[in-house]
């Protein structure tokens, strides 16, 4: 991994919204309405799978913001699809020709939860910094199977996945396989949705090579591959500390309670911990879940 890296990039209080879709595009609308700001550019990828989506809905939901859709792409869980999406975003960012001084990245399940105000004037406060969620650093490769052992089962249902990637690890312990024995780097695992400098996606992005040795036949390498590069960069003493390293990325996601792989959903019985949150941005939401949370979100957001 390439640690040279030389900051010359002026930044200016915009941002860069990139938000990865695939269904429940009311939320996304929803979502869309609470961003609109001159400020924020909204840089948006609906997973080519998705048959539902109608473009033309979209038409005049921002009336400030600039929204940009990207080209679409199949994106698989657990699969580096993931991780190729990402950079895809952050390069159509950085390539636009206007320096932003943050890029946020967003689910379509997301929901904004503070006003557009309070986040460019806390971003403002705190320039210079990364804000991302360490969950573990990991100086070895105990609880590492599925980057420790070649997982390339990739493209179905993720229960399936999981089963044949079972049958592949028992042979591969058989086999003494190894695929991280001659790492030189420190590995570190982070959430995903981050808000970064631009000048740290610009490193980020420069080391695709890196990333795509790293990511290939693993599950969920978006859970390593953005705290790997990160932790092993000039921007390791920029991450922002405050005091749980969980909600590092200004994020309210609730992991305590997890539904599978995934986080909680959130519900009405929810609402004072959201209400109350120092985060801005909150997820998950799901309209078959509860939609009295999502309308009292948004009500709450406009009021």
């Amino acid at each position: 991994m390439n640690k040279d890296f030389t900051n010359q990039i002026n930044t200016k209080s915009k941002f860069a919204i990139l938000i990865m879709a695939h269904h429940q595009f009311d939320i996304l609308k929803k979502l869309l309405m609470m961003l609109d700001d001159e400020r924020n550019d909204i840089y948006i990828h609906i997973d080519k799978k998705a048959k539902s989506f109608n473009p033309n809905e979209f038409e005049n939901i921002c009336k400030k913001s600039h929204i940009i859709f990207l080209p679409r792409m199949s994106v698989y869980w657990g699969h580096s699809s993931i991780v190729e999406c990402e950079l895809r975003m952050m390069e159509a960012a950085l390539n636009s020709g206007i320096n932003y001084s943050y890029i946020h990245l967003l689910s379509g399940q997301d929901l904004q939860i503070k006003k557009n105000e309070d986040i460019f004037k806390f971003f403002d406060e705190n320039p210079n910094k990364q804000f991302i969620a360490l969950r573990n650093v990991y100086s070895g490769i105990y609880g590492m199977n599925r980057y420790y052992f070649f997982m390339p089962i990739r493209y179905y249902n993720k229960y399936i996945s999981r089963g044949l990637d079972i049958i592949s690890e028992y042979i591969q312990k058989k086999l003494k396989v190894n695929r991280l024995k001659n790492i030189d780097y420190q590995l570190c695992k982070c959430q995903q949705w981050v808000s970064i400098t631009s000048e740290c996606a610009r490193y980020i992005v420069s080391q695709r090579e890196f990333i795509k040795n790293f990511t290939k036949f693993t599950c969920c390498s978006d859970e390593m591959f953005l705290g790997t590069i990160i932790v092993n960069s000039p921007f390791k003493d920029q991450i922002y500390h405050p005091y749980h390293s969980l909600i590092g990325h200004m994020r309210l996601i609730d992991r305590e309670r997890p539904e599978g792989a995934s986080p909680h959903t959130m519900t009405m019985s929810d609402w004072n911990m959201i209400e109350s949150s120092p985060c801005f941005w909150s997820r998950k939401f799901d309209i078959n879940k509860d939609t009295e949370i999502i309308d009292k979100v948004f009500e709450k957001w406009k009021s």
